[in-house]
């Protein structure tokens, strides 16, 4: 865990360092800020004053969905189910088990009795009536009648489980001191028995309150309760049974006020409350009506929602960006230079996203709008900002901005279905339609297809909510028109920012690929050899680009122009083969600083022709701080030879730089130095230029001329095999045709052979 923490700290340091990542942090942060405050004043709408009898000043509608407590019916609704909840009734169990204890030891007495004064076949039971009742203790006397009779009945047992069946029947049905006043005043019938101080968990027994009977209406029945369970029982056994029963009972049911009032609580707070929704662009009331109750309760509905500020809402939308951020902020440290291939590529993304934000907010708060929640996302121009990111830098950044407007987008309307659908189709066709535009007039084409996939999306979208034919119609018309809208949105804002940012776009570059231009035919007069050796570099760079997958097409105009300042001095430079008798005369020294101005004034020549930023950066480049080393080693020669001639500074022979920062730039660094050595090869080989390839990539990588361009081993190691494929293609051997002459003269030599065969056969 502590090795990945470091990785990643290394990574963020290396990354941070990095003046383009810092930027795009510090504008997301920017980014989350400004869309965070528009989804919160969007959330916080108009408040309207009226009292009933007003006349309205204007229309009111319904900004959104507004989901409201119903206050009259959740109280109906919850006195209802209070109504219904039980009353509670304890049944106390060991009221009972003390009665059967009673009775137990009761008879245990009668039995010990008779066995220590056994009958002697007489009915008398004086004897033992006496000695029973003095030990009795005073709780377990009954009258002295039923003393006698039980001592006369001829099994006690019997009588005993008689009577514990009989106590049991009659308080299992649960006995109240007094009847039930209803002392909470409670309008119902059902009634819960719970059964108290039970070893089990407590159970419970509903009821209806026609069952509950008092102690003094048990005693009337039980008499007739007692005949039931024991009718083999003559008379004066059954009123001695009658009679230990009547004497043991007691009450043990009773009222519980405090658990009934928990319950009916409970129940009533269990009521989900009863809910009414304003639907969005639900008009409320219209200018001139009056003001009703029931209006000025909708209104005040309406108040109550809009002043709340929605602090969980705006706490949960930052998260969830900070979330993107980290997300993003991960790709950026690993792959900026890819996301990011310019310095101003952060500023200008900030700017179109700003730009769609304000927008999206505003025509989030137009109703007529906002009444279809389809119509407003065709209203949105996400395709046009994925399409000119998309065709600035590169798709894989356009994605990511274009899953942030979707984001945007959902949140700003509430998460609607048609909303996302349509935004997501048209962020993603925006970033793919125009992967191979190549002309301005390939985004009308663009857009078309936008257009038509966004109306099969809407056609889709539309069967799906159950829209009428006209809906439908109406929704694929639109989504025509935002295709079309869209593209010329982005063809009138592409020539903004090459202005405004000094931006290199695609069709800039194909404007200035165009070999046709004047500075090209100048060069191809003036400096064949340096024309020729562009073409070749600009291949080379061409291809090695579209392997690393660098922007080939920056890299081939770069290529192009990266040495125009050789053409007022031609005749200096060997690819020219130095027509220039000057330059035969010119010492080591004054012959590379000749050789060096041609970066200064190939700048100047640039400027001159009004060629932008991102190419001038080519020919400034692209030789870096490379030392000329055959005129420095030259020099030194001189310099060894003749003591005397003064002291050899190398900083002379060296180029003003900088060294290149850019992918584009350093690829065609090293091709201009291979294409020039390849030149020099005598019989080359395979071998040859591999070996040589080798050579140069890696002096350029141990010279440090690559430290700012963001070229990894892997980049290198494709540039190479690029480079091999395109110098293989050009030394490649090719078949040494005869000439006529000796082609004529083997025609001959075979036709006298044939003859000569012919005559000896």
């Amino acid at each position: 865990m502590i090795t990945l923490v470091k990785i990643f700290s290394r990574s963020l340091s290396s990354a941070m360092r990095n003046k383009n990542v810092r930027q795009s942090l510090f504008l997301i942060f920017g980014l989350i800020f400004i869309s965070t405050s528009l989804l919160s004043i969007n959330m916080v709408g108009k408040t309207y004053r009226y009292s009933i009898g007003d006349i309205a000043r204007e229309d009111v509608r319904v900004p959104g969905d507004i989901v409201y407590k119903i206050e009259s019916e959740t109280q109906m609704e919850r006195k209802r189910i209070s109504e219904t909840a039980p009353l509670v009734f304890d049944r106390d169990q060991s009221v009972l088990l003390d009665r059967l204890k009673i009775v137990d030891l009761f008879f245990e007495y009668v039995d010990t009795t008779l066995k220590e004064i056994p009958p002697q076949g007489v009915e008398d039971r004086t004897f033992q009536f006496m000695t029973l009742k003095s030990r009795l203790p005073q709780y377990l006397r009954f009258d002295d009648r039923t003393i006698y009779n039980v001592l006369r009945y001829p099994r006690p047992s019997e009588m005993s489980a008689i009577v514990k069946r009989i106590l049991i029947y009659v308080m299992d049905r649960g006995i109240l001191e007094k009847p039930y006043d209803n002392p909470l005043n409670i309008q119902n019938r059902n009634i819960t028995i719970r059964i108290i101080n039970v070893a089990t968990d407590t159970n419970e027994i509903s009821k209806s309150p026609d069952d509950l009977k008092t102690l003094a209406e048990v005693k009337k029945e039980l008499y007739g309760i007692s005949r039931s369970i024991a009718p083999n029982l003559n008379n004066e056994q059954i009123t001695v049974v009658y009679t230990i029963v009547r004497d043991l009972l007691r009450s043990n049911l009773k009222f519980n006020p405090e658990e009934t009032r928990r319950r009916i609580e409970e129940s009533a707070n269990s009521v989900k409350p009863v809910m009414g929704t304003l639907k969005k662009g639900q008009t409320l009331v219209r200018e001139g009506d009056t003001i009703t109750t029931e209006t000025l309760n909708r209104i005040n509905i309406l108040n109550s929602y809009t002043s709340t500020t929605h602090v969980t809402f705006i706490i949960g939308v930052f998260l969830l960006q900070l979330s993107f951020l980290i997300i993003f902020g991960f790709f950026l440290l690993e792959y900026h230079a890819r996301l990011l291939p310019g310095e101003k590529t952060p500023i200008i993304i900030f700017s179109i996203v700003l730009v769609f934000l304000v927008y999206t907010f505003f025509i989030s708060r137009t109703e007529n709008i906002l009444n279809s929640t389809m119509v407003f996302s065709l209203y949105l121009p996400i395709a046009a900002v994925t399409m000119i990111i998309s065709s600035l830098f590169n798709m894989f950044i356009a994605i990511i901005v274009g899953l942030y407007c979707v984001f945007f987008t959902t949140l700003i309307t509430g998460g609607s279905l048609p909303v996302v659908l349509l935004a997501f189709s048209s962020a993603f066709l925006g970033v793919f339609v125009l992967t191979n535009v190549e002309r301005r007039t390939d985004f009308l084409r663009g857009g078309l297809v936008l257009g038509i996939l966004n109306a099969v999306v809407a056609v889709g979208v539309s069967l799906m909510e159950e829209y009428g034919v006209y809906d439908v119609l109406k929704n694929v018309e639109l989504s025509l028109a935002n295709g079309i809208i869209n593209s010329i949105l982005v063809l009138g804002i592409f020539p903004i920012y090459e202005n405004l940012f000094g931006i290199t776009t695609k069709f800039h570059l194909l404007e200035l690929s165009d070999l046709n231009a004047p500075i090209f035919k100048r060069m191809l007069i003036k400096a064949p050899g340096t024309y020729n050796h562009s073409l070749m570099v600009s291949t080379m760079a061409e291809t090695a680009c579209k392997d690393i997958g660098a922007n080939y097409m920056l890299a081939r105009v770069g290529a192009y122009y990266h040495d125009i300042g050789k053409i007022d001095d031609a005749g200096i430079y060997i690819e020219n083969k130095v027509t220039d008798a000057i330059a035969k005369n010119l010492s080591p020294v004054e012959y590379s600083k000749k050789i060096i101005a041609h970066v200064e004034k190939g700048v100047e020549l640039a400027r001159k022709n009004r060629l932008p930023e991102q190419i001038i950066n080519f020919i400034r480049e692209h030789h870096g701080k490379t030392t000329m080393t055959y005129f420095y080693h030259q020099a030194l020669e001189e310099a060894d030879t003749h003591a005397g001639s003064g002291a050899i500074n190398k900083a002379d022979f060296q180029y003003p730089g900088p060294k290149p920062h850019s992918r584009e730039t350093a690829v065609v660094m090293l091709a201009d130095a291979v294409e020039a050595a390849s030149r020099s090869l005598q019989e080359p080989t395979l071998v040859k230029l591999e070996s040589l390839v080798k050579k140069i990539i890696y002096n350029k990588l141990n010279e440090d001329e690559l430290h700012f361009s963001d070229l990894t081993m892997s980049d290198l190691n494709k540039i190479q095999k690029a480079f091999m494929r395109v110098l293989t293609g050009i030394f490649h051997s090719r078949i040494e045709y005869p000439d006529q002459e000796e082609l004529e003269k083997l025609e001959r030599k075979v036709l006298n052979r044939d003859d000569e065969g012919a005559g000896i056969s």
